[in-house]
């Protein structure tokens, strides 16, 4: 038979297709829907103690890929938890490379999974474990595991989420976040996976995209021999963006080595804070058993933190906290290191004209008694440039401000590590102008102490301050305040003596107050004023000392005939120096050696 050449084009191209046909027809012939299930479960079982279920139909699909599809699948979780099941979807979709069927071998090159619920829920104190997301393997029949690992292979270019859901809960099965993924695509390229996804946390819109090291060889290293995961990513948060880069070293029986850093143009928490605010959440924090305390004694999450090693580096170019502070030229690195300790140095930004540098680190981070040493010092700024990102430049303005802390304590809770704190505290602010509404905010409380120590505040809306000083030293929890907080404004001067306790967090508080204008009667009502209590119910009282020595001073005055007053007064007015003198120490001294260290 003589065929031309298009005739025998077309002879070829129907015995190609139906070759193909044959092939395809043997090769889902040999796929056993029934053995794959079988197969996949007892891997899951036997490398996460968990069970996997299929409720729905299984069926096999030809295009465009070859691909077993599950309905209504499912992961059980542990005894403890609230809900019956870790993770549930409607559809999964496993797509299987046709060379290996010939050899009666199984492998998955890509899943799609629609309509995931992923819920992670912390373990109850009872358990050993920290939550639902730590899996147990177990050895259940080697034999068969063995089996099912020779017919099994994992060789993933590519992974698809449409609509899942992760649900994040307390110990109590309450739920405190929600993360909702609309869209996640993962694909490889090379050596490479492509990320991107679109997500939204607690009403919060997120975006991804980057790449990272191929997942699978990861995945195959695991807990056998060190692996190097490098990734590249942007995040985006609420129409900001930040880069990630850098690598994790995971080693078998050490703890994974981080080397990342993160850089943005700009990231404002307080737009990031006010959208989660629109947000729900089904879960409301229990505040009924907490005490009447500034310190709380509910253990700090030091537990929470991961074990790991290497450093963090964040370099910001503006950095808005949630409460409206701008700090510009962040930069702050954090170290890890092999012996249990967390080092945050440097840390340095700006805020205005002023510049701002300090380092923390904590000791034996998963203890039963951590180690907290941080320090800092600020100057350049002024006050009432703080005031104004704040949204209350109306009640301050100047204020230059110069502050320097050094600060060591132990424990595992904020009132712990108060009553058990060591170092000082030193502030200095310069001229100002204060609006006498500022004291309004600090509550009945204050306002009773300013209209004692200065009745004729009302008589203005403003007072002129020309200096305020306080220098802090704390020994185990103990405040000592000698004459040490002066503060001098246009009408009064005014000196602070007692201490102040915060391990009970009890105070003794006198207030020593001078009247500018001169001359005086001798008793001075202000001068007999003393703060007790605590620091969260504070009362005032009189100053016993306060009285005799006035009331000795009234009692010679009229057996001189008011000589000796007049002399006292006089004498007051010529020799009185400000308070601010003679209270701060060396700066370098109060920061513990951060202003001379490299």
């Amino acid at each position: 038979m003589n065929l031309n050449v298009k005739q025998r084009i077309g002879l070829v191209l129907a015995l190609l297709v139906g070759g193909l046909l044959l092939v395809a027809v043997y090769a889902l012939s040999t796929i056993d829907t029934t053995r794959i299930l079988k197969v996949v479960s007892q891997q899951v079982k036997a490398n996460t103690g968990r069970d996997l279920a299929i409720r729905g139909p299984v069926s096999i699909k030809l295009f465009p890929h070859l691909a077993v599809v599950a309905e209504q699948v499912s992961l059980s979780n542990p005894s403890w938890a609230s809900d019956a099941n870790m993770i549930t979807a409607k559809q999964v979709s496993f797509d299987l490379q046709w060379a290996p069927l010939f050899s009666k071998r199984i492998e998955i090159e890509n899943i799609t999974l629609d309509q995931v619920q992923l819920v992670l829920q912390a373990a109850p104190a009872t358990t050993k474990v920290a939550g639902n997301w730590i899996f147990d393997s177990t050895s259940g029949n080697t034999e068969s595991n063995d089996q099912a690992s020779s017919s099994f292979g994992f060789d993933l270019s590519g992974m698809h989420l449409n609509q899942a859901s992760l649900i994040f809960k307390n110990s109590g099965g309450a739920v405190v976040d929600t993360l909702l993924v609309k869209d996640f695509n993962n694909r490889r390229e090379g050596n490479q996976i492509q990320l991107q996804a679109v997500m939204n946390w607690n009403n919060l819109p997120l975006t991804l995209k980057g790449s990272t090291d191929l997942w699978v060889p990861l995945i195959d290293n695991w807990g056998e021999k060190p692996t190097d995961f490098a990734l590249d990513l942007n995040l985006g948060i609420n129409k900001q963006t930040a880069q990630v880069k850098g690598y994790i070293k995971f080693s078998p029986k050490s703890n994974p080595v981080v080397d990342l850093k993160v850089n943005s143009a700009a990231l404002d928490l307080q737009a990031i804070t006010a959208t989660l605010s629109q947000g729900t959440k089904s879960a409301v924090a229990d505040k009924s058993g907490s005490s009447n305390r500034v310190f709380s004694a509910e253990p700090l999450p030091f537990d929470a933190l991961p074990v790991w090693q290497g450093a963090v580096q964040a370099d910001l170019g503006t950095l808005t906290l949630p409460d409206g502070i701008k700090l510009e030229s962040f930069n702050a690195s954090i170290t890890a290191t092999a012996d249990d300790a967390l080092i945050l140095k440097p840390l340095s930004f700006k805020i205005g004209s002023g510049q701002v540098s300090g380092d923390s680190r904590i000791n034996a981070v998963h203890s039963a008694k951590p180690e907290v040493r941080v320090r800092g010092y600020a100057t350049g700024f002024n006050f009432g440039h703080v005031m104004t990102q704040l949204g209350k430049g109306n009640l301050f303005s100047g204020g230059p401000t110069q502050a320097a802390f050094n600060i060591s304590s132990r424990g595992r809770s904020p009132s712990a590590l108060a009553a058990s704190a060591n170092g000082a505290l030193q502030v200095s602010v310069g001229q100002a102008t204060v609006s006498n509404s500022l004291v309004n905010l600090g509550g009945d409380f204050l306002l009773s102490v300013a209209n004692v120590i200065n009745p004729l505040r009302k008589s203005s809306d403003t007072t002129q301050l020309q200096c305020m000083v306080a220098y802090l030293p704390v020994k185990n929890g103990l405040v000592q305040i000698n004459q040490s907080v002066g503060m001098q404004t246009d009408r009064l001067d005014l000196t602070l003596d007692g201490q102040v306790n915060l391990g009970p967090e009890t105070m003794l508080i006198n207030i020593q107050p001078k009247e500018k204008s001169g001359l005086t009667t001798g008793v001075n009502p202000a001068g007999l004023v003393q703060i007790t209590g605590t620091l969260s119910n504070p009362s005032m009282g009189i100053n016993k000392a306060g009285v005799v020595k006035q009331a000795t001073g009234v009692g010679l005055a009229i057996v001189t005939g008011g000589i000796s007053l007049l002399a006292q007064n006089a004498a007051g007015v010529v020799s009185r120096s400000s308070p601010c003198d003679n209270v701060l120490h060396p700066w370098p001294q109060v920061a513990g050696g951060l202003l001379t260290s490299p």
